[in-house]
């Protein structure tokens, strides 16, 4: 193989280690990025009248972490448009509400999907920006089918970094039926 196709070959992977994140530590009981992730489950619980004693945070049983399965989910649209803090925020954002909206029963998922098409479209209802959340949505769950098909966990809540395409990203999930 040639000097070029090496260089060549060496850019591309720095590229996608670029939207990956840099290290894997277990999450620490006593980071402050947990706490105030934890804190804020919590006050959104206590907001719905659920009550907030005896809950423990964990580690999930199943050993998956909601933001590998995130960026997982995301990585195409992440190499192909995250040119920017901005659009990596966007599709991040929107990888999560397509992830909720298919722990929905079909018919409730639907009418979630309109409604976020309704909200998300200007009200003459462009046709590339409805067209780009369709494409969104069946992007996701053709990637959710093919590797997490049996993960049922409902994303609670998130903190999303970007700084210069680095990307930290913290999730709180619930397990669903």
């Amino acid at each position: 193989m040639s000097k070029k196709k090496q260089k060549k070959k060496a850019r591309i992977t720095n590229r996608q280690a670029k939207i990956r994140q840099k290290k894997k530590k277990p999450i620490n009981q006593t980071d402050t990025k947990y706490k105030r992730l934890q804190q804020k489950v919590k006050d959104g619980f206590r907001q719905q009248g659920i009550p907030t004693e005896g809950i423990e945070f964990a580690e999930s049983s199943d050993g998956m972490k909601m933001s590998e399965v995130i960026l997982k989910l995301a990585d195409p649209m992440l190499k192909e448009y995250g040119d920017n803090d901005k659009q990596i925020e966007t599709i991040i954002s929107l990888t999560i509400i397509e992830w909720n909206r298919l722990m929905f029963p079909k018919d409730v998922g639907e009418k979630f999907q309109d409604e976020m098409i309704d909200t998300l479209s200007p009200e003459a209802g462009e046709a590339d920006t409805v067209g780009s959340i369709l494409y969104i949505s069946k992007l996701i769950a053709k990637r959710r089918k093919k590797y997490f098909p049996d993960l049922k966990r409902l994303i609670l809540d998130y903190e999303l970094i970007v700084s210069k395409g680095d990307i930290a990203l913290n999730v709180s999930s619930a397990p669903v039926e």
